[in-house]
């Protein structure tokens, strides 16, 4: 009688982890693993923390997407770095209710504006991307405001940037873009004191732009040879880590150096070392995602992972952290990716 008690309870066992694995597997393939996994999103109060109203930073969104990678942003200038300036989101009439209540939750101011329009011809991937221009239009919403720093939301902020707001007195600081030509600054941050000359200026150049002109031409144009220098590794590509190179105004620090194979000389064609890879993330402030794999919501760490297998483990990092951050927005994750929690973790996690 004991055997048949024990069998009927091996029996049940049995059955109990069979219904156990084929529920699991429903859930992961109707993509609802991570929700159970996820303890349930309760409202988050608004954090209180602005104590500088002159200077703020300020990012633009044009969709829920792009939306999602700003609040990324916002998430690490408020909890990482404990910024107290202001941050101002210029939205577009695409972006949903939900991030408006998200960025005010982590105080951001959120301000919908409709972006001037590229020419008839232009590129319609990018034909919302002059919302950034209404940036040096936002004094004549608020006349307080003195200095803003400017931040495109496809990027990752690695590093506190209030210090920027203490720069001298300049019209714009903006970071060369060195991986075009030399002339050019890059308009993916840009520390600026908006004037009324100026914006005016901007909504003049803007209806005679050609098809093949941006955001960035306009602010070159404006500017041209007046944009004080930051240094150019406040934003770094992240296709460095990508394709193995290294910016040309990279210099490795004593430690790396030293730490090559006594004797060696690198040729600029040398293949860079894991080394100095790790010491031009440890050197970047910000990170742009310009790889051409594409942007982090596009693709897991898994797949970027077989995708780019010859890639540098930074490229797989830089993936996770925005990943894992965009997790802890107040609204749903705006990625889908079913089962792959516990997955990109234990990758990353090997990695390391």
């Amino acid at each position: 009688m004991n055997s048949c008690l024990r069998c009927s309870g091996q029996s049940s066992v049995f059955k109990f982890f069979c219904v156990f694995v084929l529920v699991t597997l429903i859930l992961v393939l109707t993509g609802q693993y991570e929700s159970v996994l996820e303890p349930p999103r309760v409202p988050q109060p608004t954090i209180s923390v602005v104590s500088d109203q002159e200077n703020a930073y300020v990012f633009y969104a044009t969709d829920n997407t792009y939306a999602c990678s700003v609040l990324v942003n916002v998430h690490i200038l408020r909890k990482t770095h404990e910024t107290k300036r202001r941050i101002i989101v210029l939205v577009s009439k695409d972006v949903s209710s939900k991030y408006h209540s998200s960025f005010k939750s982590l105080s951001a101011e959120v301000i919908q504006r409709k972006p001037m329009g590229l020419h008839p011809e232009a590129n319609k991937d990018y034909k919302s991307s002059l919302l950034k221009l209404e940036a040096f239009g936002l004094p004549e919403i608020d006349p307080c405001l003195k200095r803003l720093l400017v931040v495109e939301g496809d990027q990752l902020v690695l590093k506190d940037l209030d210090h920027l707001f203490d720069l001298p007195p300049a019209d714009i600081y903006a970071p060369k873009a060195y991986w075009a030509r030399d002339e050019l600054f890059s308009s993916t941050l840009m520390l600026i004191q908006p004037k009324p000359e100026i914006w005016n200026d901007i909504k003049e150049m803007v209806p005679n732009l050609q098809p093949n002109q941006l955001e960035m031409d306009v602010i070159n144009d404006i500017f041209s040879g007046k944009a004080a220098p930051i240094p150019e590794s406040y934003v770094v590509l992240n296709s460095h880590w990508s394709e193995w190179t290294l910016p040309s105004w990279f210099t490795p620090s004593a430690s790396v150096t030293t730490s090559e194979v006594a004797g060696a000389t690198p040729t600029p064609s040398a293949k860079p070392s894991n080394e100095e890879l790790d010491e031009l993330s440890l050197q970047a402030h910000i990170i742009h995602f310009s790889a051409e794999i594409g942007k982090p919501w596009d693709y897991d760490v898994w797949q970027v992972g077989e995708l780019e297998f010859n890639a540098h483990q930074v490229l797989l990092l830089q993936w996770q952290e925005w990943r894992l951050l965009q997790k802890l927005g107040f609204v749903r994750p705006c990625v889908k990716e079913p089962g792959r929690v516990l997955i990109d973790l234990l990758r990353v996690t090997r990695l390391r």
